[in-house]
């Protein structure tokens, strides 16, 4: 059986998806056979997973060296937060050019500079969204998210990442943020 979530594969007394940590419902038993025999829909996590491994990838080129090494001015102890903020976006943003595709069906389209936070701006199309919540986006990308130095170093500094995605074409949207305590 797989999960209607993530479509990760389970065993057949599952409760909770491994994955994702979605209920199992009895009919997805029912519908394995379906799931099976058809090509299953891009899920979100898949997609998610694209999004989170490019732009925590290009936050590392574009300020990662900088905060690890400790070799430019956006490692100063002496700049404000509101200051490391703007300048890894700028360094972030210099690395790359947006809107850009990052897999088939996510275009980043802005990184900004928030209050306390860096943000990055997706719009989704051609994905199932059913079963996603902020919370469940959350769970999946913490991994990446804690798992990266740069970030790390910037959570560390209380500046937070936020991740703000749209799903083309209907009235669907997703906010998640992420500060020092969530990685900890």
């Amino acid at each position: 059986m797989f999960c209607k979530n993530c479509n990760t594969e389970l065993d057949s007394n599952t409760k909770f998806c491994s994955k994702c940590g979605q209920k199992v419902e009895e009919e997805s038993k029912k519908e394995e056979a379906k799931i099976i025999s058809e090509e299953p829909k891009k899920g979100i996590k898949s997609t998610l997973m694209s999004v989170v491994s490019v732009v925590v990838f290009l936050l590392a080129i574009g300020v990662g060296k900088y905060l690890i090494q400790g070799d430019s001015s956006i490692s100063s102890s002496s700049q404000s937060k509101e200051e490391l903020i703007i300048q890894a976006v700028k360094e972030t943003k210099s690395s790359m050019v947006l809107p850009t595709k990052l897999d088939d069906s996510t275009m980043l389209t802005d990184i900004t500079a928030e209050t306390n936070a860096i943000r990055y701006h997706a719009v989704l199309t051609n994905v199932d969204t059913t079963g996603v919540t902020d919370e469940t986006i959350k769970v999946y990308l913490k991994k990446s998210v804690c798992g990266n130095d740069a970030t790390k170093n910037l959570l560390n500094r209380d500046i937070n990442m936020e991740y703000s995605y749209t799903v083309e074409n209907i009235a669907q949207s997703y906010f998640v943020s992420f500060n020092k305590a969530d990685c900890l």
